[in-house]
């Protein structure tokens, strides 16, 4: 009797304590289930907040994997979720996305500042063609499980860059021989003036004016005219070094800024002259000058056209611009005064 009094009463025991490891389980999922849809709340907010920015937004994992991105990110791109979530971001779109300088900012620029914004990328995609973005990155620790993300959001500044190089164009450029206008002149001329000064070489300025141009529009018009200073203003191109300035001046008027000559300046004259003859040569070759008719055919027009050339030597700030180009305007009339 004994014996079954105590088997009864660990029974009882067994199935008190099951009891209560029960209700502790239970408590324990009623907790789980609280947290999950914690989790789930924080997420789909976390989500509305992504889809609320208007420029394409992907959150990457601490190794650069995508974590979700927004229907912006999916529409710019042209990319589908099922071929980007889970994905290294350099491998998104057969590698397109595989960028020097993103990867700059994601390994060496980020993980040492936390944050950047206004970082531009420049990148011919495969499927969009090329385009200009601003990035603005921010790493973003997960307390809770330890973990970094990051959130990588970008802006399409293309046309903006377009829209900045066209008025650039037209603010520095000659519109018909696309060569620098008198505005962008003074800023090369002022830059050449300095680095002399750093250099302790001298530098020159020609101005030329073409000796048979009035004849040619008074004959044929002004589309004739603005042919021949097309081809003039390459030919002058042609004639000196990349680190040298062509500049049309108005009408048929230019001016060729030569950089670093010599430390002599006998030796800077001579190199100066040579450059003179060569363009003189160029500029003197016959020009065929091809009119196009809408439904017709074509028009040559071959033409000879000399020019006169003045030459100024400077050095230093020694003098202002605008007696340097005086200079080389006096020296050219007087080179077109030999002529006659």
């Amino acid at each position: 009797m004994k014996d079954l009094d105590k088997t009864k009463a660990k029974l009882v025991h067994e199935i008190t304590e099951l009891r209560k490891r029960c209700a502790t389980l239970k408590e324990t999922a009623g907790e789980h289930s609280q947290l999950e849809m914690k989790i789930k709340d924080e997420r789909d907010y976390a989500e509305s907040i992504i889809e609320t920015v208007r420029e394409p937004l992907v959150v990457l994992s601490s190794d650069l994997k995508i974590l979700s991105a927004n229907h912006s990110f999916y529409d710019t791109f042209k990319v589908a979720p099922e071929h980007t979530v889970g994905n290294f971001i350099y491998d998104l779109g057969n590698g397109q996305w595989d960028i020097p300088g993103l990867r700059v900012l994601l390994e060496d620029i980020i993980p040492h500042t936390t944050a950047i914004n206004g970082y531009e990328v420049d990148h011919a995609f495969l499927n969009i063609g090329r385009k200009i973005f601003l990035l603005n990155a921010r790493e973003i620790l997960r307390e809770n499980i330890g973990s970094h993300i990051i959130l990588l959001a970008m802006e399409d500044i293309t046309e903006r860059k377009q829209m900045e190089a066209q008025i650039n164009q037209l603010a520095f450029y000659d519109s018909l021989t696309k060569l620098p206008n008198r505005r962008l002149l003074n800023d090369r001329l002022s830059q050449v003036m300095s680095a002399s000064q750093r250099s302790g070489r001298y530098c020159a300025l020609m101005f030329l004016d073409l000796d048979n141009f009035k004849p040619l529009n008074d004959t044929y018009g002004h589309m004739v005219g603005d042919l021949l200073l097309i081809e003039v203003a390459n030919r002058l191109k042609n004639c000196v070094r990349e680190m040298d300035t062509v500049a049309r001046f108005g009408g048929d008027e230019f001016v060729i800024v030569l950089n670093g000559l010599n430390i002599d300046k006998a030796e800077s004259a001579s190199q100066a002259e040579l450059v003179a003859d060569k363009i003189r040569a160029s500029l003197s070759a016959p020009y065929s000058l091809v009119i196009k008719h809408e439904g017709k055919s074509d028009t040559t027009i071959e033409h000879h056209c000399t020019a006169s050339v003045g030459v100024s030597l400077f050095f230093n700030h020694e003098f202002n611009q605008d007696d340097i180009l005086k200079l080389a305007d006096t020296a050219m009339y007087q080179a077109k005064e030999s002529k006659r």
